[in-house]
């Protein structure tokens, strides 16, 4: 796209992650949904579900592929709650330049919205890790990147690297949330298949940035944040960062810091829009057998560079191993 000194500064990784088969984690995501409270107001439907905090080690391969096709990148932050993936020794974690972070550390004086289970409160704070780039790029634990990358495929200067499209905002009233509310039950109880109400995640994130008529559908890949751009909005909106991180599981009425962050720079013309056509999401409840088949060929020769890994565990037995084998491979895999 550009070259590489169009970029200056580190960059590093943040990966958000839980092993929600831990029974002490568990045990403490039980007892706060019994106790949850007025906080919350339109609570999605599958907040609490285990699935929601399953570890299905897709945290190796996204480390692996980290160092492998983006060696640039100073530091890895992998942000727990009192947790540590077995594998992660002190050994691979100095390999690998990983650093620990607890939510204590990121809640720094305002801990009393801990414990939290939401994903959506954690990342309203991430950019509060002590020493953080001001570049960094935030990673779902199961993204992977499958093919070599450079800064400039994220940031180039100030700006950032959104992949995506444009979409007209959708007004989301009463019965229309009546509605979706109702799907998402269908579609659990009869397909089980769990949505998440992520486009009107995305809206309400554009929408606090300035918004109004159209917003820039961000697809499901490692995204690139100016911390900057979220440091002086909570600061001129304080308010808005302490009501974020109140819910202790998902909820209707919050909006994606990362989303935001995407936004504040768009509306502020300090983005790069580019097609998401080097994208991939592989899904157990969803993709079809002869699917998984030809995506796990597409993955081998590389023909995208961002792969996203959805509910695995519920993938064919075979196919999961296929791909695993793939990935181990691809990656470099030695931990």
């Amino acid at each position: 796209m550009n070259s590489e000194s169009d970029t200056t500064g580190p960059i590093d990784a943040v990966i958000v992650w839980v092993d929600g088969n831990d029974p002490d984690h568990r045990s403490r995501r039980m007892q706060a949904l019994s106790e949850e409270g007025p906080a919350t107001t339109l609570p999605i439907a599958s907040r609490g579900d285990d699935t929601r905090f399953l570890d299905n080690g897709e945290l190796r391969f996204c480390i692996a592929s980290i160092r492998t096709f983006a060696p640039w990148i100073r530091n890895i932050y992998l942000a727990t709650d009192r947790q540590c993936p077995d594998y992660l020794t002190r050994e691979v974690q100095q390999k690998y330049n990983i650093s620990l972070v607890d939510h204590t550390e990121i809640f720094a004086d305002f801990e009393w919205a801990l414990p939290t289970f939401n994903t959506r409160t954690i990342e309203t704070a991430l950019w509060r890790i002590p020493g953080l780039s001001e570049k960094f790029i935030y990673f779902n634990d199961d993204f992977v990147i499958t093919a070599p990358v450079r800064q400039t495929d994220f940031f180039v200067g100030d700006k950032i690297v959104a992949r995506g499209a444009w979409n007209r905002m959708k007004t989301y009233g009463r019965w229309y949330m009546f509605v979706s509310r109702m799907a998402n039950y269908l579609s659990k109880k009869l397909l089980g298949i769990t949505r998440t109400m992520h486009l009107l995640l995305q809206v309400r994130s554009a929408e606090l940035a300035g918004l109004t008529r159209n917003y820039f559908r961000v697809d499901h890949v490692p995204h690139p944040v100016h911390k900057p751009a979220l440091e002086s909005f909570f600061e001129e909106n304080p308010g808005l960062f302490e009501q974020n991180i109140r819910y202790r599981f998902r909820d209707i009425g919050q909006f994606s810091a990362i989303f935001l962050a995407y936004y504040l720079k768009i509306a502020r013309d300090e983005a790069i829009l580019v097609p998401p056509d080097d994208v991939m999401m592989v899904h157990g409840e969803m993709d079809r057998l002869m699917w998984l088949g030809r995506k796990i060929r597409r993955i081998e020769r590389q023909e995208m560079r961002f792969l996203s890994l959805q509910a695995i565990e519920k993938m064919d037995a075979g196919y999961r191993q296929q791909l695993e084998k793939v990935l181990s491979e691809l990656t470099g895999l030695d931990f």
